[in-house]
């Protein structure tokens, strides 16, 4: 009797073992192969869940005691990571959770242009203002844009990475100030980058002009009060990626919204407003009036 529960505990201890293992092996294996050509990372991840799912099969069939050792090797595989390569558990949570998000929640289009008159001499105020190749404002956003995310992140996501780290600097530490009494001030970069407070076009000219500093591409949208500034991230076909990029690294501010996007012809343009905590964040007026855009 006391043989036969003993080996029904071992059998069900291995079974344990053998299911548990397969969602693990699955991250380390989307986390260290990157998708083939254009395969987005829902099917990429689908993909390595039914390899670790057949490999767990496989050994535990072959041996139950290489299965344990298995185990041993992705728990031990997750510390070294977590110790030398700054990916901790909740990480990878936040990292699949985002996927796991993204594949029901579609990222919303808005595309709605409404141009006026009267706007040329904003638009010349605004690109005399742009220091995109000014030394200081080079070394601040690529201080700013190394901040956050670590360099897996880097190499997962490439330069959205840098993007959205400049993003999180500049934004979390912007306070709101308003412009001397029945003047129209338009801050240069290299002060806002020191004060990093001024109104919505202060915040704007520093956002554009730092994302082109480290090699981006950035617009100015103008509405009926505001100013905010977008960033060109691929073409319309990296939508799923910028998607799950954009949940990966800010799962606390998206949660389970949407991500807000404009196309232009086939490239692909977010938001980075101060007023959304996210890149992509909904829009504060979704009415554009006019759009600054700046040689490359």
């Amino acid at each position: 009797m006391t043989h036969y529960l003993h080996r029904n505990l071992v059998n069900f201890a291995v079974r344990f073992i053998q299911i548990i293992i397969v969602f693990p092996m699955a991250v380390l294996l989307s986390f260290y192969i990157e998708p083939f050509g254009s395969m987005n990372y829902e099917l990429h991840f689908m993909l390595c869940l039914m390899v670790a799912a057949a490999v767990s099969v496989l050994v535990t069939k072959y041996s139950r005691k290489l299965t344990v050792l298995m185990f041993a090797g992705i728990l031990g595989m997750f510390a070294f990571n977590s110790t030398f390569k700054d990916q901790t558990f909740e990480g990878i949570y936040d990292d699949y959770n985002a996927m796991l998000v993204n594949m029901t929640s579609n990222p919303h289009k808005v595309s709605y242009f409404k141009p006026v008159r009267g706007t040329y001499f904003q638009n010349q105020r605004v690109k005399t203002a742009m220091q995109p190749t000014h030394p200081r404002v080079r070394a601040f956003a690529v201080e700013s844009s190394t901040r956050y995310f670590h360099d897996e992140y880097y190499r997962k996501f490439g330069k959205l990475t840098r993007y959205f780290s400049l993003f999180k600097h500049v934004r979390q530490n912007w306070r709101y100030v308003n412009d001397p009494l029945g003047m129209d001030y338009y801050s240069p970069p290299t002060e806002s980058m020191q004060l990093l407070a001024g109104d919505c076009d202060d915040y704007s000219i520093l956002m554009a002009s730092s994302v082109m500093a480290i090699g981006g591409e950035a617009r100015i949208v103008i509405t009926q009060s505001h100013m905010y500034t977008e960033v060109k991230v691929g073409h319309v076909d990296d939508l799923d990626k910028v998607s799950f990029a954009v949940r990966t690294l800010f799962p606390d501010e998206v949660a389970d919204g949407k991500i807000y996007f404009h196309e232009t012809g086939e490239d692909l343009w977010i938001n980075f407003d101060y007023t959304a905590e996210h890149p992509g964040g909904p829009f504060l007026e979704p009415e554009l009036y006019s759009v600054i855009t700046f040689d490359r």
